[in-house]
């Protein structure tokens, strides 16, 4: 057969190596993954992470580990090279994180490359520059022992992969994302982290509960239960977030299989079912467990990310995950602590008020006119009946003229399973979804605030320190003047540190720092469904602040809010879509009763 006639042919090698690159590198944080897992590989314990632009322009990863003689460096970079396997059998029982040999190959096919690999105990070594995988320098090198490798303008020579790539604050965050994981999967190595010439964390070695706090913020740091469960299959341990630090999203659970960061939705599962009723709806556990098992037992080959892993016995798994769990959960380590705020019946967990917080109510509603006991909801917000001596708030809701069909005020209400309020009108009977009536009335507040120069805030008597973890405070920078337009009084406290020292007017005290974490979980769930930030911002405050479904109201509050709601420009959807409310009519009443 003539070369004119022949279809299929052997793909160039430069060809072959940019296919492979988008198997294993799509953005910037595969390329920081592939490299740190190297430097752990290496035996670091002490590995520093530069970035510029997100990681599109530079990214350098800097350890302490063993090294590489000038052979193994050059050796590297080729495809299917790699130190970690000799046979079939090995790939069996996977003891690295890396085996593959395409991490750097891949790299250097789609980038420029600078390495330079200095061997444990002396002081020589070798540097290597590679453009687009041809080797360009090579030379030899002085310094501290270890491996220091550069990634600079990935993609430059893949501009159709390039153009896809995201902001620059969204690829940082991808790769502050993967950061976190390395950092909870491995305490005992020390990581520091700088983007744009700024230091975002410099954590030293330590215990994985004082981790779980540098990383995550205190508050998580001061609540969490330990694991620790041991058997002939396998050995959970680790941390869980008692029921005061639940999430509005799974970011925060992070589950190791031999230190690997995976996802697994049955083991995922297995955690969550152990808390059984106690989580709130909505509501996700904060965790960071490790499960170690024979390697032998789980193959974490079946994905080129190696985030997936298969398990020889997944159901027995599932027992011992839950089991695990469930026990933590009910030794006295799971108490809760007496505190100054109190939480909702629905957390599991009875309300408990100091005289000190009944004090600062006290106060605080002599301050503005609120009747605690009797107006306000325990999401956190006032619902206010009229009375022009009292603070005006973008947040209080306060009666409003009626229109014919709404109901009058001071008519009977009534609520139903603690969900929804109903109300007769004049055709009929009307029936409101309470916890999405008071989020139009926020969204729409919050969207009229934004046109202020600044919203109507009260000071708090003890100011809330928050420590965030360094995705949280990128995302808060985001919002932070949006913020301020609510009401919110935020300033820095040095480091991811913030202090809240006003929230908006009619916000109740005592709720701030986790309606503040409810917001940004919100609001980064919203990021690939929102364009617009004051949009993502509104929907996010709205949503994690109005009254939740289960929440018992007073007829006062009832009334308060429905007056509120027909004093909205859209009083009959909530910002997602979802209906506010619905009629019965009487002739459908009648109809449903056989009445001629």
């Amino acid at each position: 057969m003539s070369d004119d006639n022949q279809n299929i042919r052997v793909l160039p090698e430069n060809v072959i190596n940019k296919i492979a690159a988008g198997e294993v590198i799509d953005r910037p944080s595969s390329v920081v993954k592939e490299l740190v897992e190297n430097s752990i590989d290496a035996q670091a314990d002490r590995i520093t992470v530069h970035l510029k632009d997100g990681g599109k322009t530079l990214i350098q990863v800097i350890d302490n580990g063993v090294g590489m003689p000038e052979e193994d460096a050059i050796m590297s970079f080729q495809r299917h090279a790699t130190s970690k396997i000799r046979t079939f059998r090995d790939i069996e029982r996977i003891h690295s994180l890396g085996f593959r040999g395409e991490a750097l190959a891949s790299i250097a096919a789609v980038s420029r490359v600078e390495l330079s690999a200095i061997p444990r105990g002396q002081i020589e070594g070798s540097s290597i520059h590679i453009d687009a995988g041809v080797i360009r320098k090579l030379e030899k090198t002085g310094g501290n022992p270890g491996t220091s490798i550069s990634v600079k303008n990935i993609f430059y020579n893949t501009p159709a992969r390039r153009k896809f790539l995201k902001a620059d604050q969204t690829e940082y965050r991808h790769i502050l994302s993967i950061m976190n994981r390395f950092t909870l999967g491995y305490p005992a190595i020390g990581f520091t982290l700088f983007h744009d010439g700024h230091e975002v964390f410099n954590l030293k070695p330590a215990s994985l509960d004082v981790r779980i706090g540098d990383v995550l913020g205190k508050r998580t740091g001061e609540n969490l239960i330990a694991i620790d469960d041991d058997n002939a299959v396998a050995r959970v341990s680790g941390y869980i977030g008692n029921l005061d630090i639940m999430r509005k999203s799974r970011n925060d659970q992070y589950l190791f299989v031999n230190q690997r960061y995976i996802v697994d939705r049955t083991l995922n599962f297995a955690v969550a079912s152990a808390f059984g009723d106690a989580i709130p709806k909505g509501a996700y556990p904060l965790y960071v467990i490790f499960l170690d098992i024979a390697p032998d037992r789980v193959d974490i080959n079946v994905h080129p990310t190696k985030t997936e892993a298969k398990f020889l016995e997944q159901q027995i798994l599932f027992t011992i995950m839950r089991g695990s769990v469930k026990r933590a959960l009910t030794s006295d380590n799971a108490v809760p602590e007496l505190r100054t705020h109190a939480r909702t019946e629905s957390s599991g967990f009875k309300r408990f008020e100091t005289s000190i917080a009944v004090e600062m109510k006290n106060f605080r509603a002599e301050q503005i006119g609120i009747d605690f006991d009797d107006t306000t909801s325990s999401s956190g917000f006032a619902l206010q009946p009229e009375d022009p001596k009292r603070l005006i708030s973008p947040f209080s809701i306060s009666p409003a003229p009626a229109p014919s069909e709404q109901p009058k005020e001071s008519v009977l209400v009534w609520q139903l399973h603690n969900k929804y309020i109903l109300s007769q009108i004049k055709s009929g009977l009307i029936v409101i979804d309470q916890h999405v009536a008071h989020e139009r009335i926020l969204y729409e507040k919050a969207k009229k605030s934004f046109e202020q120069k600044e919203g109507a805030s009260q000071q708090l008597l003890f100011p809330q320190t928050i420590d965030l973890s360094a995705e949280d405070f990128d995302y808060l920078m985001d919002i932070l003047p949006f913020l301020g337009k609510l009401g919110f009084q935020i300033k820095g406290f040095g480091g991811r540190t913030i202090v809240i020292e006003g929230v908006p007017a009619g916000m109740r005290v005592g709720s701030e720092d986790r309606i503040l974490l409810d917001i940004l979980d919100e609001y980064k769930k919203k990021l690939t469904t929102e364009i617009d930030i004051r949009e993502r911002v509104a929907k996010s405050f709205s949503c994690r602040s109005a009254i939740m479904a289960g929440e018992r109201l007073t007829s006062a509050t009832m009334n308060a809010l429905i007056d509120q709601l027909f004093a909205c420009e859209n009083p009959y959807y909530c910002p997602h879509g979802r209906p506010v409310m619905v009629t019965i009519s009487i002739d459908e009443l009648d109809k449903r009763f056989d009445r001629k």
